[in-house]
């Protein structure tokens, strides 16, 4: 039998010993850690300075103060992910609703034909309706439809009834829609303005036109609507009903597409939704 030695003996009392006198931290990682956390640490607190600064600027009533973000930065960063609104709100909260609808003349068997109206609202509302977690992507036609009517309000009635007309012959009958306006009135921010509008409605009116109705459309046409609610005074009367609603038409327009859009996406999600509609 083997006899233990007093070493033997105090290295069983002290299991740990072994560990101990395991070599150093590699003291030069521990700056490169150091380092690394202090730059996520800055980079964390100056994207949070201009995130705060940014959604100031933007739901602050318009100033001078804008002017320190240079070009379209501050509107490029802010939407579509971090728009906000505070007319839900007094004095002035939401008191209406407003709605989008799209309709298309399409080439069937040689010969032309024109669709029924379909109210994009409608479709898309069922992304944020009864959610928990709603899809901003159920806003895009509400937020058309109040853009442009804005826009459209601060038009000349000349220039308002000039819009009521058709514009789809040749590739370039969006240019004449801007000539047209300009003939009218040298009000400029108003007429950029509306362009703006009209081009992404367009756009939008496109891509549910090609989802509803295929590659045969040939030109298409939107309108956008705005109903208030009951007015308050009015909200214990049994026989109040909502006022009458307010139209905002166009004329035919020509097809526009955005770039980068994918037409197969949008017209797998929207009809998707659409078909939840049909009874």
């Amino acid at each position: 039998m083997s006899q233990q030695t007093a070493g033997d003996v105090m290295k069983d009392n002290f299991p740990g010993e072994a560990e101990n006198s395991a070599p150093p931290v590699d003291q030069e990682l521990r700056k490169r850690s150091k380092l690394v956390l202090r730059l996520v640490t800055v980079t964390a607190v100056l994207f949070t300075a201009w995130h705060v600064f940014a959604s100031f600027l933007w739901i602050s009533p318009p100033s001078e103060l804008r002017k320190v973000v240079p070009g379209n930065a501050l509107s490029e960063y802010m939407l579509p992910m971090f728009g906000q609104s505070w007319s839900v709100f007094a004095p002035e909260p939401i008191n209406g609703d407003n709605r989008m609808l799209v309709r298309a003349v399409v080439l069937e068997g040689g010969e032309e034909r024109m669709t029924e109206w379909v109210n994009v609202t409608d479709v898309e509302s069922q992304l944020i309706s009864r959610k928990v977690f709603p899809a901003r992507a159920g806003n895009q036609s509400i937020d058309l439809a109040s853009a442009y009517r804005a826009s459209y309000a601060k038009l000349t009635p000349e220039q308002q009834d000039l819009v009521n007309l058709n514009f789809f012959e040749g590739e370039n009958w969006h240019v004449r829609v801007t000539e047209s306006l300009y003939e009218l009135s040298d009000n400029e921010p108003a007429i950029i303005d509306y362009i703006n509008s009209e081009f992404r409605s367009v756009r939008y009116s496109t891509q549910v036109a090609k989802a509803m109705w295929g590659d045969n459309v040939l030109r298409v046409q939107f309108q956008m609507e705005r109903q208030n609610v009951i007015p308050f005074a009015e909200r214990n009367n049994p026989d109040a009903v909502r006022p009458p609603v307010q139209l905002t038409p166009t004329g035919w327009r020509g097809l526009q597409s955005a770039t980068g859009q994918s037409e197969e996406d949008f017209a797998n999600t929207f009809m998707r939704l659409y078909e939840n509609l049909q009874p």
